[in-house]
């Protein structure tokens, strides 16, 4: 049996434990934030699960495959169908009046030309990124990209839950000052002594930690990974403002709005749930820079739900924003999860390398983290 500690109790982390538990292994997770789940943290109010941006998730995919064991709770989910997803300047997807027009779309899909906006949009709305084609994009084609009736913090409660019955402890509020082999040092003076360190924090906050056990060597395998980030609204709404449509989609331009309402009936109140986002676009950002400051693209976003939700400031019961998140810790290019591996150090988290992307890359690696503990303690 080693000793563990997971550092972050986002979905990477939690998978991690979840696995190295599993194995035997004796975890405690730390948490910098006072609430778990990372970005897949919801807050209900007034009814409505407000996150931080919108989230789909893949069935069958790591992180479904997982929450779905979890409990013996069914877990009900609704797929994003394409016969409502509107695309501008384009129209509906796959229109259920137009046999011809959906027959069109789905060989264009399938054929996946980027030069076509309808693939673009496809690419982005699946993925937040249009660089590159991925699984979730084929996902979305079939009707399996998912919404779940207990919105992300329910299903990030399941994994909690699950920790919680074999006594693994997550303590939040800690700050990770630096580590070392076999140690960890806490900003309260406190020290840890610890077999493994999985570091399942963001890419900034690994590299950080790691610069102090090898600086060139940290250097060396982070100074190729580029975030993405974006601005986001969610909003509860006492109106259905997109009129039906699960989804509408800017490839152009990067913005996407979400219902999770119309796609999942049984999410929160009756009404709106919508989740807008705008990706990219910064100096800072991969790709095109388009506006001059977060507060410019936030503004954009606000711009683009007016056009396309019409009234929508009219019917708030709820609101959260926010001008600059990490909607994408990494592009084509990932942190090999053993590169400090003989120092009993390994990376889980979606910026590390991985088949998946976004939450399936979160739980995949932190699944596989988790089993390689003891290759690490050797």
């Amino acid at each position: 049996m080693a000793r563990v500690v997971v550092v972050g109790a986002g979905l990477a982390g939690l998978a991690c434990a979840l696995e190295a538990t599993t194995a035997g292994h004796h975890v405690v997770i730390l948490e910098r934030s006072a609430r778990i789940g990372g970005r897949g943290t919801t807050q209900n109010f007034d009814g409505f699960p407000l996150g931080f941006g919108p989230h789909l998730f893949c069935k069958k995919g790591p992180f479904h495959d997982l929450v779905r064991k979890l409990s013996r709770v069914k877990l009900t989910s609704s797929p994003l169908q394409l016969h409502r997803v509107e695309v501008v300047k384009h129209g509906i997807v796959r229109p259920v009046d137009d046999v011809k027009a959906s027959i069109l779309a789905k060989k264009i899909l399938r054929e996946g030309d980027m030069d076509e906006r309808l693939v673009r949009a496809a690419q982005f709305l699946s993925s937040w990124d249009i660089s590159q084609t991925s699984e979730r994009y084929v996902a979305l084609q079939k009707n399996k990209l998912l919404v779940s009736n207990e919105g992300w913090s329910g299903m990030v409660g399941r994994m909690a839950a699950a920790l919680d019955e074999v006594g693994v402890f997550i303590e939040c509020g800690l700050h990770v000052d630096k580590i070392e082999t076999g140690k960890v040092h806490l900003t309260d003076g406190r020290e840890i002594e610890t077999d493994v360190i999985v570091l399942a924090c963001g890419p900034a906050a690994a590299r950080k930690l790691v610069r102090g056990i090898d600086e060139e060597k940290a250097k060396e395998i982070f100074l190729a990974l580029q975030r993405t980030t974006a601005s986001f609204i969610e909003v509860g709404l006492d109106s259905k403002s997109l009129a039906g449509r699960q989804a509408v989609i800017d490839a152009d331009n990067q913005f996407a709005i979400l219902d999770y309402r119309a796609i999942q009936p049984r999410l929160g109140l009756e009404g709106s749930h919508l989740s807008a986002v705008a990706v990219g676009g910064l100096e800072a950002d991969p790709g095109e820079t388009r506006f001059a400051s977060q507060e410019e693209r936030l503004a954009a976003l606000s711009a683009f739900l007016d056009r396309r939700a019409s009234g929508w400031k009219e019917h708030i019961i709820q609101l959260s924003e926010q001008a600059k998140i990490t909607i994408l810790d990494a592009d084509e290019y990932r942190v090999p999860q053993q590169a400090f591996a003989d120092n009993g150090v390994l990376f889980a988290g979606s910026w590390v390398e991985s088949e998946h992307r976004l939450a399936d890359a979160a739980v995949d690696t932190g699944r596989a983290a988790g089993r390689s503990v003891s290759s690490a303690r050797d």
